[in-house]
């Protein structure tokens, strides 16, 4: 009876030790969420260049040992563990890398103290690359553990990149700490069996002095690549920057696919350059009334055209300083005298209309051409009918 009693004391005042340590235990706080990142859109439509992949494939190697698990104190995402400080820099690679014809594989190593020290985990081979495919794979990837076999994972790349054609890229993430499976030297065979044809760029997101040294020599024993920290890249404009360096080149945009004023037809075909935004314009690339079709030897604008009337109105509006033109034209029948005067009060009749709407009558200026610029035959009813037209043309 004796026995039970103290047993039961016993774990009376162990529960209630255990109960006060908990209670002593201090609560984390809660860490704030990672920093939001707007890409730079390096899509052909809004630059002056066209990027083409410089090269065929990369591989990514994300360090997950258990030092990734260690707070970062470095400016990006600092308080976060280095681990998620490693994914969100890859995490903005991938955002802003447009959507190219590039093949993409993805390598980690770490994984936990029960498994080998050299442990390396293919997560995917190479495979046509897309943002969801990458984005997907990083919210897989499991928690840090374990030790670093760079290494091995250097190793895993190299033989990934034997099913790959043409210029290729290894990316190394990492905080560079007690890194084995000796790196130096696979980074060696990496460089020997593909010489020119591989470049090796390491991103430090670590906290020692000796880490980022240790990503540093990497990137030279290749002698192709770079080493950044995550820091250096963190920025919409600096990760824009690294993208073009390791993934794109430049191109001028042929001639062709050139719309300088944005009006949808490019600046070969374009009769009407630096229309402005918004202006609704033909296939010729020039401001016109559109829709409105004035009946033969009239001008009168009829109340079932004034709604596309407002185009104009609105654009004039949106740009005080905007001065116009408007040209009037016509069909080929009757004398030249007869249709100048003609096409100028078809002119006038749209200036009046504008005028009526509050648009400043010295902004608009008018002029009458007659049947001296067509943009159809005259030989049928439907190209005369083209003919009968009013356009609108911006003055500087």
């Amino acid at each position: 009876m004796q026995k039970i009693y103290l047993l039961a004391s016993f774990l009376t005042m162990s529960i209630t030790i255990l109960t006060g340590c908990a209670q002593l235990k201090p609560h984390k706080k809660p860490i704030e969420p990672l920093e939001t990142f707007v890409p730079q859109n390096l899509g052909a439509e809004f630059q002056d260049v066209e990027y083409i992949p410089k090269i065929k494939s990369f591989v990514i190697i994300l360090d997950a040992s258990a030092s990734m698990e260690d707070v970062y104190t470095g400016a990006v995402n600092k308080g976060h563990p280095k681990f998620a400080v490693a994914k969100d820099i890859l995490t903005r690679m991938n955002t802003t890398l447009p959507e190219i014809d590039i093949n993409s594989a993805l390598v980690t190593f770490g994984h936990g103290f029960f498994k080998p020290l050299d442990k390396t985990f293919v997560v995917y081979e190479l495979t046509k690359h897309s943002r969801g495919l990458l984005e997907n794979a990083l919210n897989g990837v499991t928690i840090p553990e374990g030790s670093s076999p760079a290494g091995n994972a250097i190793k895993d790349a190299t033989n990934l990149l034997l099913t790959s054609g043409g210029q290729n890229a290894v990316i190394l993430v990492s905080d560079g700490e007690q890194l084995i499976g000796s790196p130096l030297a696979r980074a060696q065979d990496l460089k020997e069996i593909y010489g020119d044809k591989v470049c090796l760029y390491t991103i430090f997101v670590g906290n020692t002095a000796e880490g980022a040294k240790a990503l540093r020599e990497l990137a030279r024993e290749v002698q192709c690549g770079f080493s950044v920290t995550a820091d250096e890249i963190a920025s919409s404009d600096d990760m824009a920057d690294f993208v073009k360096k390791v993934f794109l080149t430049a191109i001028p945009k042929q001639v062709s696919d050139i719309d300088s004023d944005g009006d949808g037809v490019y600046d070969k075909d374009d009769e009407c350059p630096d229309t402005p935004k918004g202006a609704i314009v033909d296939s010729r690339g020039c401001w016109v009334v559109k829709g409105i079709t004035f009946d033969y030897k009239k001008w009168a604008i009829k109340e079932e055209f004034n709604s596309n009337l407002s185009n104009i109105v609105d654009i004039l509006q949106k740009n005080p300083d905007m001065h116009i033109r408007i040209e009037g034209h016509t069909d080929n029948i009757g004398s030249m005298e007869y249709n100048i005067d003609l096409s100028q009060k078809r002119a006038q009749a749209v200036k009046n209309y504008l005028v009526g709407k509050g648009i400043q009558e010295s902004r608009v200026s008018t002029v009458g051409f007659g049947y001296k610029k067509p943009i159809a035959p005259n030989d049928t009813e439907e190209g005369r009918s083209l003919n009968r037209r009013a356009e609108i043309v911006p003055i500087k």
